[in-house]
This record gives structure tokens, C-alpha cells and sequence, in this order.
């Protein structure tokens, strides 16, 4: 027999798994977006240079915008 505390803890548990699955799915804005081809060249470029040990400065890369 599931006692009345037995049930507020599994409601409880519940809850914080929804609230962590809609938190998930909520701060991801980019989720379903297709990635347009100029930036999987540029995502494949960087991927490139990074195994080649030819890595930016972060202030480098930050002053061009």
C-alpha cells in the first residue's frame, strides 16, 4: 500500500523530470534548424585547423566582430 508521503515523493520526482525535460527541449532555440552549407564548411575548416594544431588566438578571433 503506497502511503501518502510514498506518493508525495513520487509526485515530486515526476515533476522535476518534466521540468528537466521541458528545460531541455526550451533552451535549445536552435533545435530542428538546418545548418546552412556555408557554415558546415566553416564548421568543417575549423575542425580541420584545430587537428592540425593551427589554432586563433580568442582575441583574434573576437576583434573581427
Amino acid at each position: 500500500m503506497v502511503t501518502v508521503l510514498e506518493n508525495k515523493k513520487i509526485n515530486d520526482i515526476a515533476q522535476k523530470q518534466v521540468m528537466a525535460a521541458l528545460r531541455e527541449i526550451l533552451n535549445d532555440p536552435d533545435r530542428g534548424l538546418v545548418f546552412r552549407q556555408s557554415f558546415i564548411r566553416k564548421l568543417n575548416k575549423s575542425i580541420s585547423s584545430k587537428k592540425a594544431g593551427k589554432v586563433k588566438n580568442l582575441l583574434d578571433v573576437l576583434a573581427k566582430y
